[in-house]
């Protein structure tokens, strides 16, 4: 039980939360050139592909604030970790949030090796690996998580003292997926495509902390010197599978949570086809390059369920004082310790059982105004809105540019109901560059506030 919940209370100093589920990386989703990377978001969009085949060899992806500066050596990627890694308060000082408070959400996905295969210019077949992490839940006062982040010794960390009363919760697995895409209709004005993935889940594990109390963070003697203390913490915390050292052959374990999930999607391109892109009169084969002027695509993602092993949980009450930073971290290195010592009985069951998939509903048109310009729309909308652990709902806006080897788009997402971000996607060739919120990422505030980040590289052969 150490490990992971280890992890999850650390995560709460730096104010995120758990399970999510989307492809959140606006612009490349939504490029006609995307392969593999589109069709985590919609499975219909790789049919017809003018890919001959393609293969991403990794593409990362995570939520980091704009700290990861001065933590770069291990600022990336770190949610991935948390039910792995034992390193853990250097790496998590760079998470943060992709929304405001009092709600937070992080997560991380490492996707790869993963194949695309276009079968006779109809069909296509894929095959994605995929690691996922997600944290979701309350976020803690700004200046707890700030003492944590930037050390208790900061100079402008100010005393200061009130109440908190969060619930977290922390979810990984990994997945195997197969896609299969069919365009079922091809003509001269238009063309629609289908497509499923299912998914197997394997190595899932699910942790939560609730927890309420009063904190102070109180001046020493000179400037800098500062004291952390809690006061009336009552919590709770259970994991579903205690975590040792990450291996392929405990992930496949059944120790750990297992189940299916399944993506359905459609895509409508309404647009004349001319001379140069295909029913040319002379030369009638068809080419496949973007011929439309309006896209229209929907997907239902995420349906489906984990089945999870039985866990622990424990409960307990007390104080906590930390007496300047090498306390602090010594509390973040091993959080479980402290609290197991101040429980107030012995563990009981914790039996999550069967748990659903927070779907989720993808919406999108897509505009082509000018050979190789676009205007997307996204809306990302949850159908589990009762459900504790999800992605916010999004709106996202995406003019972008975009040819066979060159691609730029600026993303304009509308997180929540309150959070506007400005973003960067880019594709280079192989490479996969792209953040979701430029403005978080180059602040040198250092707050809870964080953008996506994603870099990948793939390779891929062109239909003829």
């Amino acid at each position: 039980m150490k490990n992971s919940v280890s992890r999850l209370l650390l995560a709460a100093l730096v104010g995120a939360g758990s399970t999510a589920s989307a492809q959140y990386q606006p612009g490349l989703v939504s490029s006609n050139y995307g392969g593999i990377y589109r069709m985590l978001q919609n499975p219909s969009s790789i049919a017809g592909s003018r890919y001959k085949f393609q293969l991403v060899a990794v593409n990362g992806t995570s939520s980091v604030n704009s700290l990861y500066t001065k933590y770069i050596a291990r600022g990336l990627f770190q949610t991935i970790q948390l039910p792995y890694s034992t390193s853990l308060s250097m790496p998590l000082r760079t998470l943060g949030s992709i929304t405001d408070a009092p709600r937070t959400t992080s997560y991380s996905e490492i996707l790869g090796p993963s194949l695309l295969f276009n079968v006779d210019g109809n069909q296509t077949l894929a095959l994605h690996t995929r690691m996922r992490s997600y944290l979701y839940g309350s976020a803690l006062p700004e200046n707890l998580t700030e003492a944590y982040r930037n050390r208790l010794f900061y100079r402008n960390l100010q005393p200061s003292s009130g109440d908190f009363d969060f619930g977290l919760a922390h979810n990984s697995y990994g997945e195997i997926g197969l896609t299969y895409g069919l365009q079922v209709f091809d003509g001269k004005w238009h063309r629609l495509k289908i497509g499923a993935t299912v998914r197997r889940i394997v190595g899932a594990q699910l942790s939560y902390l609730n927890a309420r109390g009063n904190y102070a963070i109180i001046q020493n003697n000179g400037e800098i010197d500062k004291t952390l203390d809690i006061t009336n913490l009552n919590y709770s915390l259970g994991q579903t599978t205690s975590r040792k050292d990450f291996s392929l052959g405990s992930v496949f374990s059944s120790a750990y949570g297992s189940g299916w999930g399944y993506d359905f999607g459609a895509t409508y391109e309404i647009g004349k086809r001319t001379t140069g892109r295909g029913y040319n009169s002379e030369t009638p084969m068809k080419d496949p390059r973007p011929a439309y002027w309006l896209r229209l695509s929907a997907a239902l993602m995420n349906g489906g369920s984990i089945s999870y092993p039985a866990g622990q949980t424990v409960a307990g009450s007390g104080r906590l004082t930390f007496e300047g930073q090498e306390d602090l971290e010594k509390f973040g290195n091993a959080p479980t310790d402290f609290l197991t010592a101040e429980s107030s009985g012995s563990p009981q069951a914790y039996e999550p059982g069967r748990v659903a998939l927070p779907r989720m509903i993808h919406l999108e048109a897509d505009m082509r105004l000018a050979r190789g310009f676009y205007i997307n729309g996204l809306l990302m909308n949850n159908l589990t809105s009762g459900a504790s652990v999800r992605m916010p709902n999004m709106l996202i806006f995406t003019p972008r540019f975009e040819d066979e080897d060159v691609e730029f788009g600026l993303p304009i997402s509308i997180i929540g109901s309150n959070r506007v971000a400005v973003g960067m996607s880019s594709r280079l060739g192989p490479l996969t560059l792209g953040f979701s919120d430029m403005g978080r990422l180059f602040s040198k505030k250092g707050d809870n506030r964080s953008s996506i980040v994603w870099l990948g590289f793939s390779v891929w052969k062109w239909r003829k």
